[in-house]
């Protein structure tokens, strides 16, 4: 797996990777993903998605790598399909949360790719991604909270505190008890 992923971050860098990307997927793959007419990058992007919601915790560490990938072909993604735009959403839904913001102090790295991957399709592949446009708006509410993120030191770890043992998703994402401070969250999360 490692392997793999580390030979896709290198194809990445390649413009004609990226551009290659958008021919369109026709076969279908013996692994357990939704069903969608799109293209390579969409597949990739499935993948990805089921590999950091349902992948080991041990590849945690490939999670900015992936992310990485996907940044590197996202000027070049001329349309992408409704489903891999909703798994993209789903993700910054999921990382965007205060208790996995906090759990660790680089998990915001992961919010900063998939915020750059939604600036790369904007600002260059705008006219053919509708479907992701709509996902953007129709989770708004996730872009509303992360402008609003907390950065009192007893608010910021009342979602460790809530959540207990209960979740086994935070375990996968959090091996360490880590509270973040208040420089620390306005040092990352302000703009000035």
């Amino acid at each position: 797996m490692h392997v793999g992923v580390f030979i896709l971050l290198l194809l990445s860098g390649e413009r004609n990777f990226g551009v290659r990307l958008n021919k369109l997927y026709l076969t279908r793959v013996p692994m357990d993903l939704p069903i969608f007419t799109g293209n390579h990058a969409d597949l990739l992007i499935l993948v990805f998605h089921k590999i950091i919601t349902c992948g080991h915790h041990r590849l945690q560490p490939l999670f900015d790598c992936i992310l990485t990938i996907i940044v590197n072909i996202s000027p070049y993604l001329k349309q992408m399909c409704m489903v891999s735009a909703s798994k993209l959403m789903h993700l910054l839904e999921a990382f965007s949360t205060p208790w996995f913001l906090f759990a660790n102090h680089t998990n915001y790295h992961l919010v900063f790719f998939l915020l750059e991957i939604f600036n790369n399709i904007i600002q260059y592949q705008f006219d053919g991604n509708a479907h992701l446009m709509y996902s953007i708006i129709r989770k708004r509410h996730v872009f509303h909270q992360l402008s609003n993120l907390p950065e009192d030191p007893t608010t910021v770890s009342k979602p460790h505190k809530k959540r207990g043992e209960q979740d086994n998703e935070e375990q996968l994402f959090s091996n360490e008890e880590w509270v973040p401070t208040r420089e620390w969250v306005r040092f990352n999360f302000t703009a000035g």
